[in-house]
This record gives C-alpha cells, structure tokens and sequence, in this order.
C-alpha cells in the first residue's frame, strides 16, 4: 500500500490541502501548477468581477483538452483493433 501524506497547495488563492499518495505528488503539484499558469492569463486577459470566472474558465480548457486526448486514444485503440483482425486474417 502507497504512504500517504499531506500536501499544502494554493489554487487560484485558495488555500487547500490534500491527503494523497506520495506517488502522486509530482502530478497533482504539476497540476495545480498548470490551473495557476492558466488562472493568470485568464486574469490578465479579462475583467471579470468574481474569480471563480477564472476557475471556470481554466477548468473547461482543462477538460476539453482531456476530453480531445481520451478521444485520440479511443480512435488509436480502434485502429490497433482493426490492424489486429487484419493481420489474422
């Protein structure tokens, strides 16, 4: 079983913090790396008045990219299947 331990990070100026694995550390750190990076461009680029705006904001792009990966991966999955059936024959 994977140790677990705590992690303090700051998301968008919110304060959180999270009981994970230590495996997963250097992921979810990157992350909260990537939702700040994409926060502040949304905050230099726009005036929204609440920023939460800019959570949502970061959060679609973030899901949209996931969403376009899961994709490709289901497209790659198909072909390997297809090249699968192809070769046995």
């Amino acid at each position: 079983m994977s140790e677990k331990r705590n992690i303090n990070l700051n998301i968008a100026d919110i304060n959180m913090s999270l009981n994970i694995t230590a495996s997963d550390e250097e992921v979810v750190r990157k992350a909260a790396k990537e939702i700040n990076e994409c926060v502040s461009k949304y905050k230099a680029a726009h005036e929204e008045p609440e920023p939460f705006y800019f959570l949502a904001y970061a959060s679609l792009r973030h899901t949209i990219k996931m969403l376009q990966q899961e994709q490709k991966f289901s497209e790659i999955e198909d072909i390997h299947s297809r090249l699968d059936e192809f070769i046995k024959e």
